[in-house]
């Protein structure tokens, strides 16, 4: 709701999507307990876009490069980082002193140019 007030040129269901798949990727690969806490934190860059960041207490991200390049054959389900790709998201990841940190980039919609004011005056 938050992303939708402050009128941000994504798509905001994909990013949701994006949001869900980056967190049940650490849910399923990090090897945490049960209790533990996995942080998402979303940012609104000033360029116009949206960083998505989850962190596990896991530093290594074996089979990343396979992960985010890999293309389900036909009849094969689309699964995890596919799809955040297909929606859009650029992925990386990062070690941090506490495990690692993965993130969603994505880029603003295409919007065309007004030539009108979004309010119109009216007296």
């Amino acid at each position: 709701m938050h992303l939708t007030l402050a009128n941000v040129c994504v798509d905001i269901e994909d990013a949701a999507v994006i949001g869900s798949v980056l967190m049940a990727n650490a849910v399923a690969h990090s090897r945490v307990p049960e209790y533990a806490q996995i942080p998402m934190q979303w940012v609104l860059l000033k360029t116009g876009e949206l960083l998505i960041q989850v962190q596990d207490p896991r530093r290594d991200f074996p089979g990343f490069d396979e992960a985010v390049t890999w293309k389900p054959v036909e009849g094969e389900e689309p699964r995890g980082l596919w799809i955040a790709r297909e929606l859009g998201a650029e992925l990386a990841f990062a070690p941090t002193e506490a495990g690692k940190i993965v993130q969603a980039l994505i880029k603003p919609l295409e919007v065309p140019a007004w030539d009108f004011p979004a309010v119109r005056l009216t007296p």
